[in-house]
């Protein structure tokens, strides 16, 4: 006679099969094509991927092609070309923000910083610039003070959660050098949760000695991550181990520090770039 109990041993006893893991889609930016140039936001990449991407004027005619690569995690890229070449438009197409046409496909992390050229003071408190765009209760007081300090700021901290000084009047009270320790200490502030920081002329108001001081301490914060930078100081080049050379409406690469970047101002203060090691790898053709 079979046990009574064997059927309810073997119901328990069963293995039920895991449900297959979950494959997470990229989430695509919306619109998915900013005037005909694709931007995937991918969760959980590391990478910057740019295929096939050329950008259009505002004149509806070529402006620039970025061509094909890619940047992993420790690589510094520097752009340098003649003002008006669109060197910045393919870093705001990966935000998205270029609506002015174009062709290819931009993969990108979510987690994109963009210190930009021209000033950007929100109707914020100092406090609240520096956590921008997040709320000023994403962080503790102790790590915006330690931000402000390490670019510079120590004067400020102080007035830095003082309401009645907001935007406007800290756009007309700073000098541009401390406009730029500004757009440090955000950086500094965010540089954890950062897998790709872009920089335009971060650097452009300040003195030599606090370009030497601060640019390094940038790139060791985001060891972990990319970051691409538009300047025209040619002490900055040795920090970096890609060259994106902007030419005739095209983007040239390189992992060795073309002649173009090698020229410098003989007033400026040599870059103390043994302050961060530059990673070795060249950029990878896209697939």
């Amino acid at each position: 006679m079979k046990n009574p109990l064997a059927k309810i041993f073997a119901k328990f006893s069963r293995k039920e099969k895991a449900p297959p893991p979950k494959v997470e889609e990229p989430v695509l930016i919306q619109p998915a094509k900013i005037n005909g140039v694709t931007v995937r936001e991918v969760p959980g990449t590391n990478e910057l991927v740019f295929k096939n991407v050329s950008l259009i004027g505002a004149d509806g005619e070529p402006l620039i092609d970025y061509g094909s690569f890619t940047l992993k995690p420790g690589d510094r890229m520097m752009i340098k070309g003649p003002a008006g070449c669109g060197k910045s438009a393919g870093l705001a197409a990966l935000r998205g923000a270029w609506l002015l046409g174009g062709t290819g496909e931009i993969t990108v992390p979510p987690e994109v910083r963009f210190v930009p050229q021209e000033d950007y003071f929100p109707d914020r408190s100092l406090l609240g610039m520096i956590c921008a765009p997040d709320p000023v209760t994403a962080f503790t007081r102790d790590q915006v003070v330690q931000a402000m300090k390490d670019a510079g700021l120590e004067d400020f901290i102080e007035q830095m959660d003082d309401i009645s000084k907001r935007g406007e009047y800290w756009k007309n009270t700073l000098s541009g050098g401390q406009k730029n320790k500004v757009g440090f200490a955000g950086a500094f502030l965010h540089a954890e949760n950062t897998k790709i920081l872009i920089v335009d002329e971060i650097t452009a108001a300040l003195d030599a000695k606090s370009e030497a001081a601060l640019y390094p301490k940038l790139l060791e914060r985001m060891k972990h991550g990319i970051v691409i930078s538009v300047a025209h100081h040619s002490t900055l080049a040795p920090q970096h181990n890609i060259f994106a050379t902007v030419a005739n409406g095209k983007v040239s690469y390189s992992d060795t520090l073309p002649a173009a970047f090698a020229t410098h101002d003989p007033t400026e203060a040599p870059a103390n770039s043994n302050d961060v090691a530059r990673p070795a790898r060249p950029p990878q053709a896209a697939p």
